[in-house]
């Protein structure tokens, strides 16, 4: 029995949150190997960006996502520069670990702007510019249904997010668009890098992920990369876990 290779050539792509060395880096160079030609976003990173964009046939593209009108351009701008749109890899986040009683009004609205907003307006614009089968992917979080200390904005919009991947599903099936989420658990990104230096951490992480390890970028590419294929072109409004397991433990800690 032959292996099946993912075959991605022609489509058009924009991951969003590609210029840090995380899940967008390597969903980024995934689907470029695929055959994909993918515009990379970037909050701040120009240099990495635009050397990820070389690697990739595409195009670098600045924009913040806090603000709900940039984001809506985003997806015209990817079309513009790679002559249209098949694909949306909705992976720019940002994270706020703090007590209910310390999260702000401003705090709770930043992480909701980025993470379920942005979201949003992307979708709707790209949803707009696929013409025929498309594929919208979500990074979300095991968080989406795992409450978590110090989590009361980043949980709450995650969660957020899985509801809109169904809802978004619900509406867009029957234009051939597929819309699905994964959810990553602990992954090793520049998001935890300083957390991953303390071996107190790493050691507690480990005893509660069944797998024995923490994730890496490309386990949770790998999830993403199939869901934007044809190979999936018969799911949608699902989220996959990948977790190693963690989100069978209870409680993430």
């Amino acid at each position: 029995m032959t292996g099946v290779a993912i075959d991605l050539s022609g489509r058009r792509a924009l991951v969003t949150g590609a210029g840090t060395d995380g899940i967008g880096r390597a969903i980024a160079l995934m689907l470029a190997r695929a055959g994909a030609r993918v515009a990379v976003h970037h909050l701040n990173e120009t240099d990495a960006a635009v050397a990820l964009a070389a690697e990739t046939g595409g195009v670098a593209l600045q924009a913040d996502l806090s603000d709900t009108a940039v984001a809506a351009g985003l997806p015209q701008r990817a079309a513009t520069a790679l002559g249209g749109l098949d694909i949306l890899v909705g992976n720019a986040g940002a994270l706020l670990r703090k007590p209910l009683a310390e999260t702000t009004d401003a705090d709770f609205a930043r992480i909701h702007a980025v993470d379920l907003a942005a979201n949003f307006a992307l979708a709707r614009e790209a949803a707009g510019l696929m013409q025929g089968a498309g594929r919208i992917v979500f990074t979300s979080s095991v968080n989406q249904w795992m409450p978590n200390p110090g989590l009361v904005a980043y949980g709450s919009a995650k969660a957020g997010l899985g509801g809109l991947t169904r809802q978004l599903a619900l509406e867009l099936a029957a234009g051939g668009i597929m819309v699905n989420a994964v959810a990553p658990g602990t992954i090793e990104t520049d998001l935890n890098r300083a957390a991953r230096a303390d071996p107190a951490w790493h050691a507690k992480k480990l005893t509660l992920i069944p797998a024995g390890r923490t994730g890496t970028p490309q386990d949770a590419a790998g999830a993403i990369l199939f869901l934007c294929s044809d190979l999936a072109g018969y799911i949608t409004g699902t989220t996959i876990t990948v977790d190693g397991g963690l989100s069978l433990m209870g409680l993430a800690a």
